[in-house]
């Protein structure tokens, strides 16, 4: 599969309630390079590549059912940032490492989705699943977020046509 840019694969999210009245799309809004360093700074991160441009153009957000945490502009220690520290806490049987940033969270607190900062490749964070419950274990999902966002998305794709 093609790596598409996050401008055509937002266009194409855009697109699909027109197409599929079952689907829901809601983006936080534009952010911009002060919520994210801010961000950057709270969890002694640095975001690069496609996630950083997902949120420069959309917040965060998305489809209902593949909501990715948001930076918002106006609030950006809330969203990813609360997500990330919530697997941080004593709760966890293997609390989040520091370089890694929640950008998908399963509210039945299952394995969240991380982008790794410690690691760029090609200008890229890769995204990561990470194993709290059992092992602690990092699993590398994508090379890119844009990567993961695109083979996530492509079965609603598929099914619509776009």
């Amino acid at each position: 599969m093609n790596d598409s840019s996050i401008s055509e694969i937002v266009t194409r999210v855009n697109q699909l309630p027109d197409i599929d009245e079952s689907v829901d799309v809601s983006w936080v809004g534009a952010s911009d390079d002060t919520a994210i360093k801010i961000l950057e700074n709270a969890l002694d991160v640095n975001i690069t590549g496609s996630f950083r441009d997902f949120i420069l153009q959309t917040g965060g957000g998305g489809l209902e059912d593949l909501y990715i945490s948001s930076i918002s502009k106006d609030a950006p220690l809330s969203g990813c940032y609360e997500d990330t520290i919530h697997y941080r806490q004593d709760w966890c049987p293997h609390k989040l490492p520091d370089h890694l940033i929640v950008i998908q969270r399963d509210f039945d607190d299952n394995e969240p989705m991380c982008l790794d900062t410690s690691v760029v490749i090609d200008g890229e964070n890769p995204v990561v699943l990470y194993y709290y419950q059992s092992t602690g274990n990092i699993e590398k999902i994508a090379d890119s977020f844009s990567s993961y966002y695109q083979e996530f998305l492509s079965p609603y794709f598929d099914a619509n046509d776009i």
